[in-house]
């Protein structure tokens, strides 16, 4: 490539040079990256298609230029390197994997990323109309994992929006997501944001209130994005657009979300969607879903109830309605669950009988001679304290009648007393 036809293109935005033929097409970057062809391009940059070798891989390389042809701004590194190592720590199957990043020697600053053949939302919203709630509720669960993902690190996208979901069909799935470009990112574990100061960043169709008033942005401003979406998705429309981008910015903070079915009446959404739609663009932050976790698990949750409103069967409420958007249901976050039996304790057993004292026990007879008493031998002298024994009365010594047999007495066992034994399964 002739000398000083780089910077041209690496910061250059201007007319004259928009119709030349692009200069970084046929090169390679840093020995890896033969770039093909030209996907897209942005304020910041291009995105290309590239082989990566020696692996031979399709990847898409974005290549991103300071904000002035020649500018060799230490923040403008500083940003882009925090920006790459950032998204590199997101591996979510929903989200598009960037597996290197770097500077070459002539101050290209570029991220390669997986290649995905697919169609962006925005395109796939434009060609086949509002969604059927099924496929708008799929599409979002899919969005919520990969920011939950991203959330989880301290990383808040800040620019959601349809153009930046790719949709992929594959054999056995179709509308399989991926989030992209997360190049306006905050990360909110480090303080670190990366973008210029006091640059107005994000798309005004798609901007929660305090984004918009400065006011700070936390995960419930993607979820607010999110919700946006998703009205567009059932509703064909945003909630607010009116052409100008201030009197869009504006509406966000001051109008109340008009309804769904005003933009798309032959809408057909189970009264718990709708709930969660309204709840997602709720002014107040805090009226909000706290996190990309309890929105998704209200999506899978509405899944059960779809044709709720077609059926007449009831659904449940959600909390979150507010007196600025349209009558919508409020739901509990899930279900309750019953509550686990309880189960009774041991069963009450009769108290142990009580044993007479050796004192009511009719007093030994002592004799001379065992001789005396034949078949007996000499009785010890108390009476047992374990095994039974059948007592009787003392034989008289005199000639007359006997006296009649003492009744007999025979101690009861513990096992019989208790009724089952005290390991058994009534005491379980």
């Amino acid at each position: 490539m002739p000398e000083g036809r780089q910077p041209e293109v690496t910061g250059s935005s201007r007319g004259s040079r928009a119709a030349a033929p692009d200069p970084l097409l046929g090169r390679v970057i840093n020995g890896r990256f033969k770039i093909v062809s030209v996907i897209a391009r942005g304020g910041m940059g291009k995105v290309y298609r590239a082989e990566q070798a020696p692996l031979g891989r399709i990847c898409a390389l974005k290549v991103l230029s300071p904000k002035y042809e020649g500018d060799h701004d230490p923040e403008f590194h500083r940003r882009f390197f925090l920006e790459a190592s950032i998204a590199a720590k997101l591996s979510h199957p929903n989200t598009v994997t960037v597996f290197d990043y770097g500077q070459s020697d002539d101050d290209i600053y570029y991220i390669a990323m997986e290649y995905i053949e697919g169609k962006t939302l925005h395109r796939v919203l434009r060609e086949d109309g509002p969604f059927p709630e099924a496929r708008a509720a799929h599409i979002a669960r899919q969005i919520c994992r990969s920011l939950r993902e991203a959330h989880g690190l301290g990383v808040v996208h800040r620019d959601l929006k349809p153009g930046n979901v790719l949709l992929v069909d594959h054999e056995d799935e179709h509308d399989h997501v991926k989030v992209l470009d997360f190049g306006l990112v905050k990360d909110t574990q480090s303080g670190e944001d990366l973008t210029q100061q006091g640059l107005f960043m994000g798309s005004p169709k798609y901007m929660a209130p305090e984004q918009i008033a400065g006011s700070g942005v936390s995960a419930r401003t993607d979820i607010y994005a999110l919700g946006v979406m998703m009205y567009e998705m059932l509703a064909g429309q945003v909630p607010f657009d009116k052409g100008a981008s201030v009197g869009t910015l504006m509406s966000h903070v001051n109008d109340p979300v008009p309804p769904m079915q005003a933009h798309n009446p032959s809408l057909s959404i189970s009264q718990t969607m709708e709930g969660i739609v309204y709840r997602c663009l709720e002014k107040d932050p805090a009226q909000r879903f706290s996190s990309m976790n309890e929105l998704l698990a209200a999506l899978k949750f509405a899944a059960g109830g779809i044709s709720t409103r077609d059926t007449g069967e009831t659904a449940p409420m959600l909390p979150g309605a507010a007196s600025h958007r349209p009558s919508a249901p409020s739901y509990p976050s899930l279900p309750a669950y019953p509550r686990p039996p309880s189960y009774p304790s041991s069963p009450s057993r009769p108290s142990s009988p009580s044993y007479p004292s050796a004192s009511s026990y009719p007093p030994t007879p002592s004799y001379s001679t065992t001789g005396d008493i034949p078949g007996l031998s000499t009785p010890n002298s108390s009476p047992p304290t374990s095994s039974p024994v059948t007592l009787t009365a003392p034989i008289a010594t005199d000639s007359g009648p006997r006296p009649p047999a003492a009744p007999l007495f025979v101690a009861p066992s513990i096992t019989d007393s208790m009724g089952t034994d005290a390991m058994g399964t009534d005491a379980m």
